[in-house]
């Protein structure tokens, strides 16, 4: 009986273990089923370019199965393309504890290496693959990318050919081609490359997008339509083709059909910033302008980081709208906000910019105007920041805000601030020469701005005109330069130096902007408006945010450093003579200053610097007294007689012994140089900003790399 009874209690146990066990499998069956469905459900908003959405997908099936190997790596796919290199990298290494040895794992690896900077493990990585998988395609593509990075066209077609050998209808390596092909103005190798493409892909959206982009590369704006209507007409989720198709139409001025087409996009997707600024940009060429603004305002509240839409707003508010219009304090407040987290981080060139901005916009904001003064103040410019104190009570006083009987107490603190600084100013040197210096004509360089038309600017169609037109502005606050901007393309550099001669212009700049969705560059070359040979030429190149301004801000400084410091005699006493020129110009005790007669001083031929005849020369200057706008000094004449007059012109001959503690006090509003076209004053730490690709440790991508990267 005993043994009946064990034998009962064993088949029950084994009978509760099978249970316990099938629940398990059920269990796991149940969560692989699960994960499966939110991977798929990924896979399908992946394959739609709604990437974050597919990214919580992922994540959610990882959730329910952490050792899910495919979902860690498009998880790693969906970071990598919304540009989280680093997080993508991370998300790899769990793919591939759960997925070894699979090619495509290792092909994502080294493109992200790519994106990080890291060409040399990139490198290594597809040369790897292609050790153990040698009829790998995705390997010479990235190797491909590697030999575009280094400038060899020719490797990069090579590999592409070489891909094709191994399947002759890859849409990928066709679509390469044709782009490289288009990039070398080889127009016969692009049209065979798409029309191949064409053939064998004619129902893929893609395909009619980019051969919508090189034909209107190519001017065939017309064929260029047609291929774009057919990418969307195919795809009616295709974003990027909506986009070009509203491009090609405003390349044609045909204004009503691109707002018709951005609308229909911005209901779609409402965040897409390329629609938003194509239907401003056509409203305003339309003379739409309050439509424009409207449009503009309403997309930076959605797209903030939209700097080229943001400068096409200012630039219309600043050069169109009365200063008492009621929005432009709204305008000013990104500004404000910006101009005070740098004032905080103590960056004082970029709160200067910003402060600047914001008063542009908007000129009667007494409050933000007290900062900008506070800052000035604290740079040591006492009298510049007097002056702005009596316009901020004159300001006041208009308003009807300075009502004696219900002073506030920043009332009194101004008044009582204006009081103590005009107690000290009486002993200064503008008080002993009876000079105001905030009304002295100090412009000594006229510079022309142009640019050519970009037809390949489909990300913000007109850059070139608004990145000239911010140029110009920035400009505005330095005294001694005047910018003439031309705000329409000029046909070539002919037609830019015909211009520069006409005007009398010293220099003339040609300005080209490229711009891809996270980078910009510029390329900025100078010319002497007299002979129109090259002066000098910048490169540019910024990712990250505040890229455009601060591109910007190292334009404005690298032209101001090879102008050379430029002063007049305004006033004379026997031997003691008043210029000018002060601190804010680099001035102190003992700078000697070469006085040639006016009208006299000439650009150089070639290169940066200025000339002068040698009978023109009327003798020295050695600075005794320095205010913050002149200086005065004791003058040497050469030659028997004294043929000085007010108005003749100086340049600095030599400095003493400089450190950066003598640094011009703004040393990025005023040239720099000296009489051969060399900088002479000492920067202050903050004045030179390396913004080239290798200085910052950054590999600049070529805009290229990003159309063939972005084909599925």
């Amino acid at each position: 009986m005993k043994f009946i009874n064990k034998i009962f209690s064993l088949k029950i146990i084994a009978l509760f273990l099978t249970l316990s066990f099938s629940s398990q499998l059920i269990a796991q069956r149940s969560n692989q089923q699960g994960a499966m469905a939110l991977y798929k459900q990924g896979l399908d908003k992946q394959n739609h370019d709604d990437f974050y959405g597919a990214a919580e997908d992922f994540q959610q099936a990882l959730q329910v199965n952490p050792s899910y190997g495919d979902a860690w790596f498009h998880l790693s796919q969906v970071t990598y393309a919304v540009g989280d290199y680093s997080l993508a990298l991370t998300y790899l290494d769990s793919a591939e504890k759960y997925a070894k040895n699979r090619s495509e794992i290792l092909n994502l690896r080294g493109m992200i290496y790519i994106s990080l900077g890291k060409l040399p493990e990139a490198r290594k990585v597809f040369n790897d693959i292609l050790k153990t998988y040698p009829n790998d395609i995705d390997a010479r593509f990235g190797l491909a990318e590697l030999d575009l990075y280094d400038g060899s066209v020719i490797g990069a077609q090579k590999l592409y050919l070489d891909a094709l050998k191994r399947q002759t209808n890859n849409r990928k390596a066709l679509l390469a081609l044709a782009l490289l092909s288009a990039e070398q103005g080889n127009d016969a190798a692009t049209k065979k490359y798409i029309d191949q493409a064409l053939r064998y892909h004619s129902g893929e959206a893609e395909v009619h997008y980019l051969a919508a982009y090189l034909e209107a590369k190519q001017g065939n704006l017309a064929e260029a339509e047609r291929r774009a209507r057919s990418a969307v007409q195919i795809e009616s989720d295709f974003t990027n083709a909506y986009v070009l198709l509203a491009t090609i139409l405003y390349s044609q001025d045909r204004f009503d059909d691109v707002i018709d087409v951005c609308d229909f996009l911005i209901a779609k997707k409402r965040k897409t910033g390329e629609a938003w600024y194509l239907k401003g940009l056509s409203q305003y060429k339309k003379g739409e302008m309050e439509n424009s603004i409207a449009t503009w305002t309403t997309a930076l509240t959605i797209k903030p980081d939209d700097e080229l839409m943001r400068d096409a707003l200012e630039l219309v508010v600043i050069g169109n709208l009365p200063i008492e219009d009621s929005r432009r304090p709204t305008w000013a407040k990104y500004h404000i906000k910006k101009a005070r987290d740098y004032a905080k981080a103590y960056m004082g060139e970029e709160a200067r910019y910003e402060y600047q901005r914001a008063l542009k916009l908007n000129p009667n904001d007494t409050v933000v105007r007290a900062e900008f003064a506070e800052l000035l103040a604290k740079s040591g410019l006492h009298e510049i920041y007097l002056n702005q104190m009596k316009f901020i009570q004159n300001q006041q006083k208009e308003n009807g805000k300075n009502d004696s009987t219900k002073k506030t107490y920043a009332q009194t603190r101004a008044e009582d601030i204006i009081e103590s600084y005009e107690s000290l100013m009486k002993y200064s040197l503008s008080a002993k020469w009876n000079v105001d210096p905030f009304y002295l004509d100090k412009i000594r360089w006229h510079i022309g701005f142009y640019y050519t038309k970009n037809t390949s600017q489909f990300l913000h169609p007109e850059a070139e005109e608004v990145v000239t037109g911010m140029a110009a502005d920035i400009f505005s606050g330095i005294a001694t330069t005047s910018i003439a901007v031309q705000n329409s393309p000029v046909k070539n550099y002919g037609e830019a130096y015909r211009l520069a001669r006409q005007n009398k212009m010293d220099y003339f700049v040609l300005m080209k902007v490229e711009e891809s969705e996270r980078e910009v560059s510029l390329d900025a070359v100078v010319y002497s408006g007299r002979t129109g040979t090259e002066t000098t030429r910048f490169n540019y190149f910024r990712t990250g945010n505040d890229r455009v301004s601060s591109v910007l801000r190292a334009f404005r400084r690298d032209l101001l450093g090879i102008l050379p410091v430029r002063g007049k005699i305004i006033d004379r006493s026997v031997n003691e003579l008043l210029v000018d020129l002060g601190k804010v110009e680099g001035m102190k005790e003992g700078v000697v200053l070469d006085v040639i007669k006016v009208g006299q001083i000439q650009t150089e031929d070639k290169g940066p610097g200025v000339r002068f005849n040698s009978k023109d020369y009327l003798g020295k200057i050695t600075v005794s007294k320095v205010g913050e706008e002149i200086c005065q000094g004791t003058f040497e004449q050469s030659g028997f007689y004294d043929r000085v007059n007010v108005g003749d012109e100086v340049l600095v001959r030599s400095m003493p012994a400089t450190t950066n503690a003598d640094a011009a006090v703004l040393s990025d509003t005023a040239p720099v140089a000296g009489e051969n076209g060399d900088r002479i004053l000492p920067e202050d730490g903050t004045a030179k900003k390396r913004l080239n690709a290798e200085e910052l440790g950054l590999v600049k991508t070529p805009a290229i790399i990003d159309m063939i990267r972005a084909i599925r």
